[in-house]
């Protein structure tokens, strides 16, 4: 979506006259905000866009996809749900310290039929971004990944999100008879970890991944 969501609101700021610090005045926002989400340093937050779509009275599917809605302009909410996003990187490498994120940083819009057809539930999801290079080349040093909470059993080699005292994980798993986690990665060149429980008794499994966005900017 952000990419799309980007040139699109270039092309609104143009159509409509107005340079970043007059578009951000006209939606209520701070211009280094609008910079940010602009030149791909932020993805576009759900009151962000909200105020787009309010203020200039534009059609939220073409605004988030590109393409009109053939039934005018309909109600972002209509479409949408908007999944919170952490401020917190997950590592895919050797571990990464989890620092604090209460409340989201901002919210990440995933169309509602799409979520219903994974038969996700959007009270279950959240969004973290993904470091390293350990699970290339399925996951990327910067990916956004969907974390479904609802989905914590491990089951052999899908992906997860894991925690242990202070540190994130995201790594495939493998569960065995002592009930140790083996932490696999996709790139060959990291070895397995074990997390004992004996040694590691915080063991959290946050979740599956059910879907990573990846970044090309």
């Amino acid at each position: 979506m952000s990419l799309i969501f980007r040139e699109n609101v270039r092309k609104l700021i143009d159509d409509s006259g107005l340079n970043v610090a007059e578009f951000a005045e006209r939606i209520e926002e701070k211009s280094s905000r609008v910079n940010d989400v602009l030149n791909g340093k932020q993805r576009p937050p759900f009151d962000m866009i909200e105020k787009i779509l309010s203020v200039f009275q534009i059609d939220a599917n073409w605004l988030i996809t590109g393409h009109k809605n053939p039934n005018g302009l309909g109600n972002i909410s209509d479409e949408y749900e908007y999944i919170p996003f952490y401020d917190v990187e997950v590592s895919a490498g050797y571990g990464a310290d989890a620092y604090g994120a209460v409340h989201p940083q901002s919210y990440l819009a995933f169309r509602k039929d799409w979520l219903r057809s994974r038969g996700l539930y959007p009270k279950d999801l959240s969004c973290v971004k993904a470091r390293g290079d350990s699970m290339e080349p399925t996951i990327n040093n910067g990916d956004t990944l969907l974390v479904d909470a609802s989905r914590n059993m491990p089951r052999d080699g899908y992906i997860y999100v894991i925690r242990s005292a202070d540190t994130l994980w995201v790594k495939r798993i493998q569960k065995h008879i002592d009930n140790s986690l083996l932490l696999i990665s996709d790139n060959g060149t990291y070895p397995p970890m074990t997390l004992r429980s004996d040694q590691h008794y915080d063991i959290q499994i946050i979740g599956q991944v059910v879907n990573i966005s990846k970044e090309f900017i």
